[in-house]
């Protein structure tokens, strides 16, 4: 950990492994042994700009899937997000990372749903880019199974084609194709282009919306493709 990641931290203070919210609208919910809690950020631009990209400390879940994480003090609102990967060589290796702060939730600085949307769709990209997949669930330690929403690309043998998938499925949302009743999930594609992958923040964004949750109140569980 670098001299960055150590200022503002007190010697003995202690640190607990903290799962992350996307930051929507200034505002970031964490989930530790202790509990759920949501915080304001005091830089909520350059927090969220390292969340989602895949360059952030993740922690395991089931099925070799992982979930990005960092290190609360919940005491303090120090919040050390640690990058996933470590620079240098040899006895020159070190792990960097960044110092955060966070504080009493306040009124969202911005439409949370916007941010949420903008958010998913970078993410999309990014995920791409690296061969991955993301599922967006309910945030927390025990993972559920539903509710859920998938972004994947996949190659069907005709061409990259973005898919995403929600359980239930979205209903009455005027983005997602109503499903018959006892469907219980519902799947859209298209070709994977530049133009179409950023709308995975769209149909996403609809899905959660459905499911009675805040912007705040979800995680992004990431995988590998195979292949």
């Amino acid at each position: 950990m670098t001299n960055e990641a150590l200022r503002g931290i007190e010697p003995g203070a202690t640190m607990a492994t903290a799962m992350l919210s996307p930051v929507m609208g200034g505002l970031i919910r964490t989930w530790t042994d202790r509990g759920s809690q949501l915080w304001s950020v005091e830089d909520p631009g350059g927090l969220s700009r390292m969340l989602g990209r895949g360059v952030v400390g993740r922690t395991p879940m089931p099925d070799n899937r992982f979930r990005e994480a960092a290190y609360l003090n919940a005491d303090t609102g120090t919040l050390v997000v640690q990058n996933r990967f470590a620079a240098g060589e040899g006895d020159r290796v070190q792990v960097e990372a960044n110092v955060f702060q966070l504080g009493d939730p306040v009124p969202p600085e911005t439409n949370p749903w916007g941010d949420l949307k903008e958010f998913l769709s970078a993410a999309a990209l990014s995920a791409v880019e690296r061969g991955e997949y993301f599922v967006v669930e309910l945030g927390g330690w025990d993972a559920i199974p539903e509710p859920y929403c998938l972004f994947a690309v996949v190659d069907q043998g005709d061409g990259p084609v973005s898919l995403i998938e929600a359980a239930p499925a979205p209903r009455g949302t005027g983005i997602w194709p109503d499903a018959p009743q006892d469907q219980r999930g519902s799947t859209v594609t298209a070709p994977a282009t530049e133009q179409s992958l950023p709308g995975a923040g769209i149909f996403a964004v609809a899905a959660i919306k459905t499911w009675g949750a805040q912007p705040w109140d979800v995680a992004l569980t990431f995988g590998k493709l195979a292949g």
